[in-house]
């Protein structure tokens, strides 16, 4: 008796930890970031940056019904989940420029199915002038915004820049699949 009560007690306390959310993130908390006003009254995020920085009225006002606009067809997540499974971000963005408002919130649906941890992606803001404090645009070779670049063991991947050549779905699957492929601004 005492053994299955053993047992019996054991099942409660495992199934118990299995129900919990062991494992998932707990929600970003915004990076201190460096602001200024840009040219036309909007507010210009400089540098490093994470998601919960676009948590602000302004922000979401455009982000918002981009991500929603963003279809993911039946089939596509579990195709393309594995291969997205081991893969880190660097995002360049401009929060005042109509190319990121346009694809930010579809990259960021993309990335959701995916299951890719904010964590894995590292987010940077230029200015209207396309630079930042520290200057990393630079050394990633960033012309236009908004660039995604796919990094994999430390190194470069492939990258979207400023939009999607077909589609953001079906750029994303050819990077993903390692099948031949050449952002917007490759033969420039």
């Amino acid at each position: 008796k005492i053994m299955k009560t053993k047992i019996l007690f054991l099942i409660v306390v495992f199934s118990a930890l299995g129900c919990k959310s062991i494992g998932k993130a707990k929600p970003q908390e915004p990076l201190e970031v460096q602001t200024l006003i840009g040219e036309e009254g909007e507010t210009v995020v400089l540098g490093s940056m994470n998601r919960a920085n676009l948590n602000t009225e302004e922000f979401k006002a455009w982000f918002d019904p981009t991500y929603a606009s963003q279809k993911i067809p039946e089939g596509w997540t579990k195709e393309h989940l594995p291969l997205a499974k081991d893969l880190t971000f660097k995002l360049f963005l401009g929060t005042w420029c109509g190319d990121t408002q346009r694809e930010l919130g579809p990259m960021f649906k993309i990335l959701d199915a995916l299951e890719v941890d904010q964590n894995r992606i590292k987010m940077y803001s230029l200015s209207e002038y396309k630079d930042s404090p520290d200057g990393l645009e630079k050394e990633y070779d960033i012309l236009n915004i908004p660039t995604l670049i796919f990094m994999e063991n430390g190194k470069e991947n492939n990258r979207i820049v400023e939009l999607p050549v077909v589609s953001l779905l079906d750029d994303f699957s050819k990077i993903l699949k390692k099948q031949p492929y050449q952002n917007a601004y490759a033969d420039f």
